[in-house]
């Protein structure tokens, strides 16, 4: 079984009620893997920035404890965005949690950007680029953070291992929705695979107002958007097909091949 929910949320409250009965319903839709969006285990970027370390730790440690309960209690994979505190700071990093264990992606490429300096204030250090993959059903999976999606390294390497489908957790603000389409819409065909691109929503104001937009969507590897959501808390349900039809019609990977042989 192939199915895949994603929940489009604001960062959550402390209690873990909302993410129960959103889990709850991906499991009776029939999925066994659910994806949550950027910030939404724990608050915004901008408002870390000015937050005390201990209050961090506790929404981080109270967060992922309810992860793990839940994942037991409804037998699902939860994948989620998280701030690790560390000794000597903060990384970034993406959990997937299941009722077994739990495995974490830490982001390799960071925004260095004025407003929104995440390699500042993080403590990622990975200096060889490399695939987080895992199995789904008969999928072949990858994750990436969604600033990552602009680097043309991570999709040589999802094109080489014949991945399936990029899951794809953001915090997208601004007016950046049509381009983040035309993206990903492009990304998915050149490189034969789908994309489940998660987003949060929500506003907020540190000296500017910041919109998340949502537009959670699923993309084939066609390039086409099979289906996506608004601006609201809504939950997303999908069932992708493994990307051998495409790989085999345009056979990018394999001219490239024999270009190079």
């Amino acid at each position: 079984m192939n199915k895949i929910a994603a929940l489009q949320f604001p960062t959550l409250a402390m209690s873990e009620s909302r993410l129960d009965y959103y889990l709850k319903a991906s499991k009776d839709s029939g999925a066994n893997l659910v994806v949550l969006g950027e910030y939404v285990i724990n608050s915004f970027f901008t408002e870390l920035l000015t937050m005390p370390k201990s209050m961090i730790l506790k929404q981080s440690q109270s967060k992922k404890e309810s992860l793990i309960r839940l994942s037991k209690k409804y037998e699902l994979d939860i994948i989620a965005p998280f701030v690790s505190v560390e000794s000597k700071g903060f990384k970034k990093l993406c959990l997937k949690v299941s009722p077994t264990m739990i495995k974490s992606y830490e982001q390799q490429i960071l925004m260095p950007y004025t407003h929104w300096n995440e390699r500042k204030f993080f403590n990622n250090k990975v200096k060889n680029i490399k695939i987080f993959s895992f199995t789904h059903g008969n999928l072949k999976c990858a994750l990436l953070f969604g600033f990552e999606a602009h680097f043309d390294i991570f999709w040589q390497e999802i094109m080489a291992k014949k991945i399936d489908i990029v899951i794809m957790p953001t915090a997208c603000a601004f007016e950046s929705k049509d381009r983040w389409e035309s993206l990903l819409k492009t990304r998915a065909f050149l490189n034969s695979v789908n994309i489940l691109r998660v987003n949060r929503i929500g506003s907020l104001k540190q000296g500017e107002e910041w919109n998340f937009y949502g537009d959670s969507l699923f993309i084939n590897a066609f390039g086409e958007i099979e289906d996506r959501l608004g601006s609201d808390e809504e939950m997303l349900i999908i069932n992708p097909k493994k990307a051998n039809e495409t790989r085999n019609l345009w056979g990018f990977d394999k001219i490239l091949k024999e270009q190079q042989s």
